[in-house]
């Protein structure tokens, strides 16, 4: 398999993205409780697991992992970062304890940070021609 490159500013860019609708869940699902002291983790936790969803073989690295990433592979370690996220929304919602994410909420950014390198492959060409720093 062709050795991958680094997708670095697409990666912060897209994290970035994403990190901004989890914090409009967080004001959706917890108005008037302090959402945004709740919410700030949101940005950069987000922002990482988009890095490792659209750098999976650079991040296995970090594990020592010496397999060859494989289509099979980079969907199993995106649905377990997907799944990671989606535990980390839940456990930062749990603290606060009085409302908590909705689960659709949850749901939807666990399939957003699954789908981000798809979404950049298609979005990824008409961005860069509009904000060429991305590219």
């Amino acid at each position: 398999m062709a050795e991958q490159s680094l997708i670095l500013i697409p990666a912060l860019f897209m994290g970035g993205v994403l990190g901004l609708i989890e914090l409009f869940f967080v004001h959706a699902d917890e108005r008037g409780m302090g959402w945004l002291g709740h919410g700030l983790h949101a940005l950069p936790a987000t922002m990482i697991f988009t890095f490792v969803s659209m750098n999976v073989g650079y991040a296995l690295t970090f594990v020592g992992q010496a397999v060859s990433v494989t289509p099979l592979v980079e969907l199993g370690v995106r649905a377990f970062i997907a799944i990671v996220a989606m535990l980390k929304i839940s456990a930062a919602a749990a603290i606060v304890g009085r409302v908590g994410e909705k689960f659709p909420h949850t749901l939807a950014m666990g399939a957003l940070v699954f789908a981000v390198p798809y979404i950049w492959q298609f979005t990824g060409p008409s961005l860069v021609k509009l904000m060429p720093f991305l590219g």
